[in-house]
């Protein structure tokens, strides 16, 4: 006897009644949709009210009037329009636009989500431009992706368990907490589009034809996709890798065909998403910058990931790491000019800073990526009063576990999908671990949870006609899997210990100059007054695009120091936007401690609670930065060259 939701094997098949399967999804839509419209409907009048960058919508405002996909020229919008974009107001009447109101592009950055505007801009044709209006398009794409889940639970588990799974879903304070937020919201149709497609592609065999036309549909629902959020381009590599590796038949056969799919995916791609395309090619759109934000210390906590001497930096800042990629590129890509924000230059060093980094630390973009789809798999089980559970988190492995074994049984090659399927869409999220990443694939653990309980008394009569066979392959997945996981981890490990100690080592081992400091008060060290520094607030933050950058290195005596002493790195408060102040509280090592630090423009100095003068031994800069690429955060005590340079799970630890 044989898995037949899945599809493998022989013996009877259920037949896929589709007119049910319709009636079912149509009756979810409905109550999705309208539950999901009601919610937005509260959202707005409960407060506080949902932001999802409503000030960035003027062409979509421009485009209901018929104005086309642009904004005014010059730059304000009209009063009325600007009072409606800034939620003074709630609605706007086409006719208080000026009648010799003149449009254009220019200073036009809302290009990267022409998509999801003009869908905005649809809806206010027919529903009126208003804010709250907004509920019934709301309320669709929440249909639409209860829909979704549906029918993806519908390849897995039979109509009963994915109804039950896609009402969870529709209900969950999770999916619904993240509904208001429309420029994130508005992906994850797309996203669980693609997996759907993902999955139907490797569940069942295919004919050659619907090979091809569902390789067409991923490249075209991601080219439009990507003009709602361009994080889509995700969604490339699971693609290549599902057709490359998993389709039926096995790895070396049907390559004319796997060929055929990746090419028509990316003629759909290119097809739907081109002006989105064009557009991120020629002017930029901060392709990396989110990856390098979800490297700061907030979501590594989040994560539950620590260890290592080093930071990527302490702030979830835009400023903050436009001053960092902008020092890498003055003194690696000179040939840039001046980096400003979210710009096609922005992006180029972006990318090379980020380079840096996964080729410095690739075991700790794995060990992030495992500790995210722990997080997913989970999720359902998060809930109360699971919750309360000491071991909560662990039923959602424990369920990703019996999957992949039960399925496994049956087929190897489905369970090596199963398991990167969990570890790709849970783990991605790692690259900045917040709801709004992850929440579509709450289904993840669900789907898990009633495939097992689905198939409990069918795995009964399975192990009595084949026992031996069965259990003989769920070890044989179980070994391999553990080795797909573990071993490449390790590997990962040993080289990045070798790396990251290299990098460690020439901080030490730079040259450096005092640095000038001036007591001020008990403990406060100040820098002489710069009279070049930028005094108003636009020149504070042009000046991010070249910042003046120094890697400040200070000496601690900890056993000198008092019990809780900390150091804080202070910039000028007079200006919000670059005050990357940090406090850091020192652990009495017994030995000579390192602290190193890059700062920016306005960085004032340090303050340290305790101001004897035995606790600091030595405030430097490092020289040559040329030299260094990367001028990270470190902390080195005593033995740091013996300690493990390499992140890990906290809760595995």
């Amino acid at each position: 006897m044989t898995l037949p939701a899945i599809g493998i094997g022989a013996g009877r098949r259920r037949r896929f009644a589709v007119g049910d399967d319709v009636i079912i999804a149509a009756i979810l839509f409905v109550f999705a949709s309208m539950w999901g419209g009601r919610y937005y409907a509260r959202a707005m009048v409960a407060g506080p009210r949902p932001f999802f960058y409503q000030s960035y919508f003027e062409p979509a405002v421009m485009t209901a009037c018929g104005r086309g996909f642009f904004i005014a020229q010059p730059q304000p919008a009209p009063p009325a329009l600007r009072a409606f974009l800034l939620e003074q107001t709630d609605r706007f009447s086409c006719d208080r636009l000026p009648a010799d109101l003149r449009v254009g592009t220019e200073g036009l950055y809302q290009r990267p989500w022409r998509y999801l505007l003009t869908s905005v801009a649809v809806a206010w044709m027919v529903l009126g431009i208003s804010w709250s209006g907004l509920a019934p398009l709301f309320g669709t794409l929440y249909g639409i992706t209860t829909v979704l889940v549906y029918a993806i639970c519908r390849l897995l588990v039979g109509r009963l368990g994915a109804a039950a799974i896609a009402i969870a879903i529709a209900l969950s304070p999770i999916h619904a907490a993240n509904l208001p937020n429309l420029r994130d919201y508005a992906k994850a149709p797309f996203m669980l589009a693609l997996a759907l497609i993902l999955i139907a592609l490797v569940v069942r065999p295919r004919r050659t034809r619907d090979v091809l036309l569902l390789a067409l549909g991923y490249g075209l629902a991601m080219g439009i996709g990507y003009g709602f959020r361009t994080d889509l381009l995700i969604d490339i590599p699971p693609f290549i890798v599902t057709v490359a590796l998993f389709l039926p038949g096995g790895v070396l056969r049907n390559v004319g065909v796997k060929a055929g799919a990746l090419a028509l995916a990316a003629i759909g791609f290119v097809a739907a998403g081109w002006p989105i395309i064009t557009t991120v090619v020629s002017s930029g759109g901060c392709q990396w910058h989110v990856f390098l934000l979800g490297l700061t210390t907030p979501f590594s906590d989040a994560l539950g990931v620590s260890g290592g001497s080093y930071e990527w930096g302490h702030l979830y800042n835009d400023e903050y790491l436009w001053a960092a990629v902008s020092s890498y590129a003055n003194r690696f890509r000179p040939d840039l000019g001046y980096i400003e924000y979210c710009s096609h230059r922005y992006d180029v060093a972006s990318w090379e800073y980020l380079r840096q980094i996964l080729l410095t630390f690739p075991a700790d973009m794995a060990t992030r990526a495992y500790a995210s789809a722990l997080h997913v798999v989970a999720l359902p089980f998060q809930r109360v009063p699971l919750q309360r559970l000491p071991l909560a988190n662990g039923v959602g492995v424990a369920a990703t576990i019996a999957f992949v074994l039960a399925v496994g049984a049956s087929s190897v090659r489905l369970a090596l999908f199963a398991v990167f399927f969990v570890l790709y869409f849970g783990g991605h999220a790692a690259i900045q671990f917040l709801p709004r990443h992850y929440f579509p694939f709450e289904f993840i653990g669900w789907v898990m949870l009633a495939f097992l309980v689905e198939r409990g008394v069918q795995w009964r009569s399975v192990a009595r006609e084949s026992g031996m066979i069965h259990a003989r392959r769920a070890l044989a997945v179980a070994a391999l899997t553990l080795a797909l996981l573990l071993l490449p981890l390790a590997i990962l490990r040993l080289y990045q210990q070798r790396r990251a100690l290299d990098l460690l080592r020439s901080y030490v081992e730079a040259p450096a100059s005092s640095l000038a400091l001036k007591t001020v008060a008990h403990g406060q060290l100040r820098l002489p007054v710069d009279p070049d520094a930028p005094r108003t607030a636009i020149a504070v933050m042009a000046a991010l695009g070249r910042p003046h950058v120094r890697f400040i290195q200070a000496v601690f005596n900890t056993a000198d120091c008092q019990p809780g002493t900390s150091v804080t790195f202070r910039y000028d408060a007079a200006y919000p936007a670059t005050d990357f102040s940090r406090r850091i509280v020192l652990d009495r090592a017994g030995a000579p401690v390192r602290v190193f630090e890059p700062v920016y423009t306005q960085f004032q100095g340090i303050d340290v609670s305790d101001p004897s003068p035995s606790c600091l031994r030595s405030v430097s800069i490092v020289t040559g930065l040329d030299r260094l690429p990367l001028l990270l955060p470190a902390r080195l005590a005593a033995g740091w060259e013996s300690q493990a340079q390499y992140q890990r799970i906290v809760s595995l630890r």
